[in-house]
């Protein structure tokens, strides 16, 4: 196991590739207390520093402060590495000081050593600062609530969401045309009422109505695959989705951080059950 100092040396001499990235030039030095652009210049100095601190501190007692302090700076530092990649390198932005969902994730990032967990902070953090006003406050709770496990149970679930939105009420009654890829993608109803207990899928079945008076064909996507329904009458019609379980809108701002799988059996399933009354799936 690394030490917190040794860790913390070895993220200070990783930040050195994005030092004069907008992110870490206008907040993370400010925060740090010193320009990692320097590191290059005085690292060896400054890491000696570090490790001959840390190793005073614990013979007087305190290794506790300094795990935490250390820890904490370290997780900002790899997290905010893997955001500088997806800064707009035209936006040297200085966030506004009341942006309390930039400021809050860069906090949160302090408490996450996870790598998973880091990469999906960072590209949120990224967006925020490229674009405020990107994410909310109850993303940033929603967040807080995720680790590891619980993100993984996020995209594995996502890979049954149609339209990139909704998973059809059907599949969680778990029939026997569809206990196979359930079983195998580990997703269930007690899946979905974990997530929906987390906030990124609403908290009741839906249905939805859509004004359709041109009798327009209606399409819906799952992944590259086109699903494209033609009215079967000449009357305007109004499109009336089956029962389904939504994403909630801070699942929708999750979502694209996220890499959900196609799922074969599923799209196979969609083909024979994904209907909608007075429409005709064309083939």
């Amino acid at each position: 196991m690394v030490d917190p100092a040794t860790a913390l040396a070895a993220a200070l001499d990783n930040s050195t590739k994005v030092a004069n990235t907008p992110l870490f030039s206008t907040i993370i030095d400010k925060l740090l207390g010193f320009k990692i652009s320097e590191w290059g210049a005085q690292g060896e100095t400054i890491k000696k520093q570090i490790l001959d601190g840390y190793e005073e501190a614990k013979q007087k007692g305190l290794g506790i402060q300094y795990v935490s302090a250390f820890r904490s700076n370290t997780n900002l530092i790899n997290t905010s590495i893997k955001a500088a990649k997806y800064i707009d390198a035209s936006k040297s932005n200085n966030v506004a000081i009341d942006n309390d969902v930039f400021w809050g994730f860069l906090k949160h990032s302090e408490e996450i050593s996870n790598e998973e967990m880091q990469e999906l902070i960072a590209k949120i953090i990224a967006g925020e600062y490229n674009k405020p006003g990107s994410y909310t406050m109850s993303t940033l709770q929603t967040v807080k609530m995720l680790g590891k496990t619980e993100l993984e149970l996020f995209e594995r679930t996502a890979s049954f969401l149609v339209d990139s939105e909704r998973i059809p009420e059907e599949i969680f009654a778990l029939g026997d045309d569809v206990k196979g890829f359930m079983k195998d993608s580990h997703v269930d109803y007690g899946t979905l009422l974990t997530l929906q207990s987390l906030g990124v899928f609403l908290p009741n079945e839906m249905s939805r109505t859509i004004p359709n008076p041109n009798n327009n064909p209606f399409r819906s996507v799952y992944f590259d695959k086109n699903f494209r329904f033609e009215p079967i009458t000449k009357e305007g019609k109004e499109i009336k989705l089956s029962s389904f379980y939504g994403l909630s809108e801070v699942g929708k701002e999750i979502l694209p951080h996220l890499n959900p799988q196609y799922n074969d059996s599923y799209y196979t399933w969609l083909t024979k059950h994904y209907q909608v009354p007075d429409y005709k799936l064309k083939e």
